[in-house]
């Protein structure tokens, strides 16, 4: 007896198939969820004054960090939350190596394509220093204003995601723009 094709079954089938390293498990999967990883892609680059990159670059560049981590997502939600965690990281490395390098004239580069880095960089990057200090501080606290304000999850979603209520969601959020304020300030 054949396994049934891997093209359209379910997302979360299609995650255990990947990480167990199934023929065509990536292929099945990157076709059935891109939709949604460009359209986390583009609520991060819209948070942005001037965007650097496209979307359909940000979810490349995910997607090849996500496979690289070889993590098994237990739902298409803990999917889905560390492939923008990913987006997040990547958009804050990128302003990061743009302001450690103040007046070079040559642009900061993705494996996909050259980036400029004329957009103030410097935002990001300390919103994303900032982002670090508060995972060491709260992990968990971090993770929902990641998916929430950076990945414009729905708080349901998140809750889920976090394996907390939707209160307890609030005020993790509450404390961590808080938090965040202070140290932006």
């Amino acid at each position: 007896m054949t396994a049934p094709p891997l093209d359209n079954a379910p997302i979360t089938q299609l995650l255990r198939a990947w990480s167990d390293g199934k023929d065509g498990a990536s292929n099945a999967l990157a076709d059935q969820v891109y939709a949604e990883l460009h359209r986390i892609a583009s609520v991060q680059l819209q948070r942005e004054r001037r965007p650097q990159l496209e979307a359909a670059e940000l979810v490349h560049e995910a997607w090849m960090r996500v496979g690289q981590a070889h993590v098994a997502f237990p739902t298409r939600q803990h999917f889905f939350a560390f492939a923008a965690l990913q987006m997040r990281r990547l958009l804050v490395d990128l302003a990061r190596s743009a302001r450690a390098r103040p007046g070079q004239s040559d642009p900061a580069t993705l494996s996909l394509r050259l980036v400029d880095p004329s957009p103030q960089p410097a935002d990001l990057a300390i919103l994303g220093n900032a982002l670090d200090q508060l995972e060491k501080l709260d992990e968990r606290k971090s993770q929902a204003f990641a998916l929430a304000e950076l990945a414009g999850f729905p708080h349901d979603e998140i809750a889920e995601i976090l394996a907390i209520s939707t209160a307890t969601l609030e005020r993790d959020l509450r404390f961590a723009r808080i938090w965040l304020a202070s140290r932006l300030a």
